[in-house]
C-alpha cells in the first residue's frame, strides 16, 4: 500500500471514531433533554393543580367573609 492510502485509511478510522463519539454524545444529551422536559412538564402540571386548589380556598374564604358581613 502506498503511504497516502495508509494515511487516508487511518484518517477514515479516526473520523469514524469521532462521528461515533459525537452520535453517542448527541443521543445522551437528547435522552437527558427528554427526561428533563418530562420532569418540568410534571412540575408545571403540579403547580397548576396547586394554583386551582389555592384559588378555590380563597373563593371559599371570601364567601365565608361575605356571609359573616365583613
Amino acid at each position: 500500500m502506498s503511504d497516502e492510502l495508509a494515511e487516508a485509511k487511518q484518517l477514515i478510522k479516526t473520523l469514524q471514531g469521532q462521528v461515533n463519539s459525537l452520535q453517542y454524545t448527541k443521543n445522551h444529551d437528547y435522552k437527558f433533554l427528554v427526561e428533563e422536559n418530562k420532569r418540568v412538564t410534571q412540575e408545571l402540571n403540579e403547580a397548576k393543580v396547586d394554583n386551582k386548589k389555592l384559588a378555590q380556598q380563597i373563593n371559599d374564604f371570601e364567601a365565608k367573609l361575605r356571609d359573616a358581613n365583613f
